[in-house]
């Protein structure tokens, strides 16, 4: 059983959470360490979940985490849906009513490329037919093509804003009023804007696992580096915020790290 010791106490480790981009990706990254699958069998092996925290879509972290895929839990769309062992957990659907009003702004707002995300798949309406092509080849959705994007049928998952050029606080400003103060814009990275219902980010959705796997908040670990991180670092007993990261999450969580690889090794030369 792994170990750690802060502010005088002492708790066994069952779960680690880490987000993706920013922090186990970092630079423009776009693979994943191979070192970080032996580091996740060697967590099993010990009784450690390991749980992959982003705002990416399930089928893509399932490729990102490919020779692990099913050995780990996926808290995916930045806590919209929560997967563990194929099964879903937990799905908060956005109104179609309002996701479509939101939608819809962003498709008039120059410089803004909206995304709308499914279970399996995201849907895109491309003002620049470059943008279904970075969403495919470069962050590895599966994604649909679609002529209008409200709609499409299935449930609204998550809606988010691509902005080549940067997610300014202008951008975000007019998002937020689209959605009338039900949703809130979240930043997760320079160039993407989520927006999630006010109930919903990645600490609820690590909750849920928590309670799933009869895991506790002291007994679970977590790594960021940006806004959308701050939740699921707060519902961590032990939280790492990238040294790289946004000064909100430094401030916020209780250590700071190079890279959750070293991190991890770290604490299993305790075990082995």
């Amino acid at each position: 059983e792994l170990f750690y010791n802060i502010r005088g106490f002492s708790h066994m480790i069952h779960l680690i959470a880490s987000d993706i981009d920013g922090t186990l990706l970092q630079g423009g990254q776009t693979r994943l360490d191979p070192a970080l699958f032996d580091v996740i069998e060697r967590l099993e092996q010990h009784g450690i979940r390991f749980a992959a925290a982003s705002g990416r879509q399930y089928t893509n972290l399932r490729r990102l985490f490919a020779p692990v895929a099913d050995k780990i839990d996926y808290i995916c769309e930045n806590g919209s849906l929560v997967i563990s062992d194929g099964s879903v957990l937990y799905k908060q659907v956005i109104d179609r009513a309002l996701g479509t009003k939101i939608l819809r702004c962003m498709l008039e707002m120059e410089g803004c490329e909206p995304l709308l995300s499914g279970v399996m798949q995201c849907y895109v309406q491309p003002k620049d037919p470059a943008y279904a092509d970075h969403m495919r080849y470069f962050v590895g959705n599966d994604v649909a093509v679609v002529e209008d994007l409200t709609a499409v049928p299935e449930p609204f998952l998550k809606i988010a804003a691509y902005f080549p050029d940067g997610a300014t606080e202008e951008y975000r400003l007019r998002i937020a009023q689209a959605a009338g103060g039900t949703m809130r814009p979240v930043v997760s990275s320079m160039a993407w804007v989520d927006l999630l219902p006010q109930d919903c980010d990645k600490g609820t959705a690590l909750a849920v696992l928590q309670r799933h796997l009869h895991i506790n908040r002291e007994e679970t670990m977590a790594f960021g580096d940006n806004e959308n991180d701050v939740e699921l670092l707060r519902q961590a007993g032990l939280s790492y915020a990238m040294k790289t990261g946004n000064p909100c999450v430094l401030r916020l969580a209780d250590r700071a790290a190079d890279d959750v690889i070293s991190e991890l090794n770290m604490l299993l030369s305790e075990l082995e």
